[in-house]
């Protein structure tokens, strides 16, 4: 059997671990559930504005865009939650079951056995980044009619798989080094937490010290700056949308951000098939 082969029936069985878990159906739901609220909240505030309300001026332009909304909506929260659910579990449940072991006295090789399960992941979350995706352009057509600049939905989908891979990777890393899928996930949750309190804080500061670009640079490394800008960066670059406090898109560094992310996943990568490499898979832990 060749390595694709192999890694091929990894990555189904990847899937179906991964889609056993309920915690990974309730993600995906309520981030429908977001897409859907936001999107009819505006539908509401455009067909209902309240009194005084410049919809004219405020909402001008935005219709034929809202498919960017709708992409958007369960990307900076629900989106890495849902890759860290993937992740997180992915290597250490196969230790925690005992199913690490069996696997691995199959004709397959470490390096086999890590790339069949990251790539199972990954293909998982990118499947549920095109429902979300596909779902943003449906919902935008229903409530808001013709959608403009939609040959650049696959470059949005791409961006947010993409800007994913930190805290996929992360998660995946974790999974391997700590051997325990709680521990595993909390800590990839709590680095998401902390990157999303640190950079408001020091948001809060560079605004406080008068544009202090120390401040600017601490939250341009850690990997909520990346993750959530990297799709909005790029789509500042291929369509241009009117200014609005509604739509918020704009220019910045899109190759900073997209190269710290390739910098922190290539990293997690190597650690963990460092860690899956000289270790004994029979251990939970070190």
């Amino acid at each position: 059997m060749s390595f694709l082969r192999r890694s091929a029936n990894l990555i189904v069985y990847e899937w179906r671990r991964a889609l056993a878990k309920k915690k990974f159906y309730l993600l995906v739901i309520l981030a429908f559930v977001l897409q859907i609220g936001v999107l009819a909240l505006f539908n509401y505030l455009f067909t209902n504005p309240p009194p005084q309300f410049p919809v004219e001026a405020l909402l001008e332009g935005m219709k034929p865009l809202m498919w960017i909304v709708g992409a958007l909506g369960p990307q900076n929260l629900f989106m890495p939650l849902i890759a860290i659910i993937i992740a997180g579990g992915s290597m250490s449940e196969e230790y925690e079951h005992g199913t690490a072991d069996i696997l691995l006295s199959k004709p397959i090789t470490k390096l086999e056995y890590i790339t069949g399960k990251y790539l199972g992941g990954l293909t998982l979350l990118s499947f549920v980044v095109a429902l979300t995706t596909a779902l943003g352009v449906i919902l935008s057509f229903a409530f808001f009619g013709p959608q403009e600049s939609l040959q650049f939905v696959p470059h949005l989908y791409a961006a947010i798989v993409y800007a994913n891979l930190i805290f996929f990777s992360l998660a995946f890393m974790l999974s391997e080094v700590f051997r325990g899928s709680t521990l595993a996930m909390l800590a990839a949750i709590g680095i998401l937490v902390a990157s999303i309190v640190i950079s408001s804080f020091l948001s809060i500061m560079y605004g406080l010290t008068g544009g202090q670009q120390i401040y600017m640079d601490i939250t341009k490394l850690l990997p909520n700056w990346s993750a959530s800008s990297f799709p909005s960066f790029l789509l500042a670059e291929l369509v241009t949308v009117p200014t609005s406090p509604f739509l918020t898109v704009q220019s910045g560094e899109v190759f900073l951000a997209g190269a710290i992310i390739a910098v922190y996943t290539a990293v997690s990568i190597l650690i963990a098939a460092l860690r899956l490499v000289r270790s004994d898979v029979t251990k939970k832990a070190d």
